[in-house]
């Protein structure tokens, strides 16, 4: 729990430092993502748990389940002061616990040709969903600790070798696009962290050389590319997935044919329960369906970059940038590649797609940003009114 002598309130200046309530817009967006996510699960998923688990609410159920133990893990972690998260024991223990997992995943059979779950009973778990927020985690613990990062050795290079490693089992699994996401993620901390430019471009050529060779090492990632490239090359195919999902969402169009009116969800559209949801929302709900959906996302990222820019600790700062940036292109990501802008990675939509891990995790990540607007810089006039509750 918090400690008591944080709520004492510390004077800079005009600005009053204290403790106070968490960011309720933020929690009451993030509430409504949620829910809007289980209504569009329900219309997404009950064709096919009729047909594959003879039970059309198989999905939801399910979902439902993750979204509550996710939203408890929200609370409790909004409880816990962030700076908990800087000792290096709980550090140490995070990251090389999460790379012990990544590395436990290939010990199990292969889920479509790729090792990336641990089966559990409630649900496989993905560790490197809850690697990105490690990797955040450990880069804003070496970045707040005095250390140079205009340096490129003293500073850069340890930030380097946290990632490297985070990567060495992802790719065994193989998982290249989420180290694509873990390489994006990196160079955003190193950009918060006040590294060089240079250094930062330096290590994004270096970054897409590799890719590039990991790419041309597997033919199925190049097959990737000339799919996304090309989808109608082969729409049957390799280009299949991408086709109906453009097909779902020019059906919408800019009021969509209705809640739980969607064709393609009729087991046209592999994945319309997880990866693909946003087709089936902009087939069902259209443009406008759309909009709202990213416009929310679009507030929690502004909450977010707000609790960030006024948090006075600069650990704070790093870790709320890290938590809203892996969040920001957690769905970019998911939204590039249902709208066929991207190729096929297999990422989530935050809080709507179905997955135990992802819920689970990106909902504990509101949890400690939460915590952290609760730290934030409150100004002189409303410090009056700032809340501190009883914990």
């Amino acid at each position: 729990m918090e400690s008591t002598s944080a709520a004492a309130p510390k004077r800079r200046g005009k600005v009053i430092l204290q403790r106070h309530g968490m960011d309720f817009p933020l929690f009451i967006a993030v509430m409504l993502v949620c829910a809007f996510g289980l209504v569009m699960m329900y219309s997404a998923s009950y064709y096919y748990g009729l047909t594959s688990h003879n039970d059309g609410l198989y999905f939801l159920k399910r979902q439902f389940l993750f979204a509550a133990i996710g939203t408890a893990s929200l609370y409790g972690l909004s409880h816990i002061g962030f700076r908990f998260y800087r000792k290096p024991w709980v550090n140490f223990l995070a990251y090389f616990g999460v790379v012990g997992l990544i590395f436990l995943t290939l010990a199990f059979p292969p889920i479509n040709e790729a090792r990336r779950w641990i089966p559990l009973k409630i649900f496989n778990l993905q560790p490197t969903e809850l690697a990105k927020f490690v990797l955040v985690m450990t880069l804003a613990n070496i970045m707040s600790r005095k250390v140079d990062m205009q340096n490129l050795i003293a500073g850069v290079f340890p930030c380097l070798i946290v990632f490297g490693l985070l990567c060495v089992p992802t790719i065994l699994q193989p998982n290249l696009s989420m180290v694509v996401i873990f390489a994006i993620v990196t160079y955003i901390m190193l950009y918060l962290g006040g590294t060089r430019l240079s250094h930062r471009l330096l290590i994004v050529l270096i970054g897409l050389a590799a890719v590039a060779v990991l790419i041309k090492l597997k033919g199925y990632r190049m097959d990737r590319i000339t799919s996304f490239i090309n989808p109608d090359a082969d729409p049957l195919g390799k280009g299949y997935q991408q086709s109906q999902a453009r097909i779902a969402l020019a059906n919408g169009g800019l009021f969509g044919q209705g809640l739980n009116f969607s064709r393609q969800k009729l087991n046209f559209l592999p994945e319309r329960e997880s990866d693909y949801i946003l087709a089936i929302i902009g087939e069902e709900l259209g443009f406008v369906g759309v909009f709202a959906l990213l416009a929310a996302y679009v507030f929690i990222v502004f909450r977010g970059i707000n609790i960030a820019m006024r948090c006075p600790d600069r650990f704070g700062r790093l870790l709320a940038g890290g938590i809203v940036a892996v969040f920001a292109v957690q769905v970019l990501v998911n939204v590039g590649v249902a709208s066929g802008a991207l190729p096929a990675t297999g990422q989530t939509l935050p809080f709507v797609s179905y997955g135990g891990t992802s819920m689970i995790v990106f909902l504990s990540a509101m949890g400690i940003l939460l915590n952290i607007s609760r730290y934030t810089e409150v100004n002189s006039e409303n410090a009056r009114r700032a809340k501190q509750p009883q914990e």
